[in-house]
């Protein structure tokens, strides 16, 4: 299962996006010469990538020499690097909502008791579910047969609160036992429910330090074309903002395959840690990973940071 692209937004005019209550993301805030200026910590900046090859296959194999990682367009030296696995802490947020009654439910069920089942000894997850609101099932925990038990006593019912959901896991991943922090998102539709809006949303999850896969099972009939085409572009920019990748399902029994896709990537990262120059100024400042060897795809866990504040220099 390919990850989703913007091919999918050629089917729906800018103007019937919009009219489905599509908003793109604004940028971070410019700072302009009149603002107060704050001494910023120099930090360590830490991040994880997969990589892949042209056939979609991940490379597993690569060395420090064959990449170059820049911060806002520089390139840096890099204080730690590792094809080691780190132990993951996993916020799974799962759609309950009465679209997911009957084999979409089902299917995401065994999907994730699978994915369970891929977890490493010492990971650790932990299950928020949403309809109409977002309801935390169980708190962080190595013991995932608790994550099971919940899992089997699901029933779907009311609307689709998704913005409200990434929130509270992003929030929720702050209690995370480890560094690395993903969530894992899973889904049939669009945001029609709850306080939170996909600007904030966004905001809040290039502020955060916890990837981003997200899952869309989405239905193939002519009437949800609006549907498809502004999940598909609200999953992308989720995904973007906070890292990682976005899918789509078609059939409910695509969800295992996902699922098992998405947990190879997050076995198989690479970690990369260095200390930026020392800056001023509370800027949002952009990373990108390149590779030296021609034809790799990387996917890295972030696409920038706010420096955090702290006293002048």
């Amino acid at each position: 299962m390919a990850a989703i692209c913007k091919a999918g937004l050629c089917l729906l005019s800018l103007s019937g996006l919009w009219a489905a209550g599509f908003r793109p993301a604004a940028e971070p805030h410019a700072y302009g010469a009149q603002d107060l200026r704050f001494g910023v910590k120099v930090e360590m900046v830490s991040l994880y990538a997969t990589v892949h090859d042209r056939d979609g296959r991940l490379v597993t194999n690569l060395g420090q020499g064959d990449f170059v990682v820049y911060d806002n367009d520089a390139p840096q030296t890099l204080s730690r690097f590792s094809r080691d696995y780190m132990p993951l802490s996993v916020v799974i947020l799962l759609d309950t909502s009465s679209s997911m009654v009957g084999r979409k439910l089902d299917s995401a069920r065994d999907s994730l008791l699978q994915f369970l089942k891929r977890l490493n000894r010492g990971d650790e997850a932990m299950l928020i579910t949403f309809n109409s609101r977002p309801v935390k099932k169980t708190e962080f925990t190595s013991d995932l047969d608790r994550i099971r038990r919940s899992l089997r006593r699901l029933e779907g019912i009311g609307s689709t609160a998704l913005y409200d959901a990434v929130l509270l896991g992003l929030a929720q991943s702050g209690q995370a036992g480890h560094r690395r922090r993903m969530l894992l998102l899973l889904s049939d539709g669009m945001n029609t429910y709850g306080s939170a809006e996909l600007r904030g949303t966004i905001a809040e999850l290039r502020r955060g330090s916890a990837e981003l896969f997200a899952i869309g099972l989405e239905s193939d009939l002519p009437e949800e074309l609006t549907t498809r085409a502004v999940t598909r572009a609200v999953l992308e920019q989720l995904t973007a903002s906070a890292g990682g990748e976005a899918f789509i399902a078609v059939r409910p029994r695509d969800l295992a395959r996902v699922c098992r896709e998405i947990s190879d990537r997050m076995h198989h990262q690479y970690t990369f840690a260095y200390y930026p120059a020392a800056i001023n100024g509370p800027q949002w400042r952009s990373v990108r990973i390149e590779s030296r060897i021609p034809g790799l795809r990387i996917v890295p866990s972030k696409t920038g940071y706010f420096p955090a504040a702290g006293s002048g220099r």
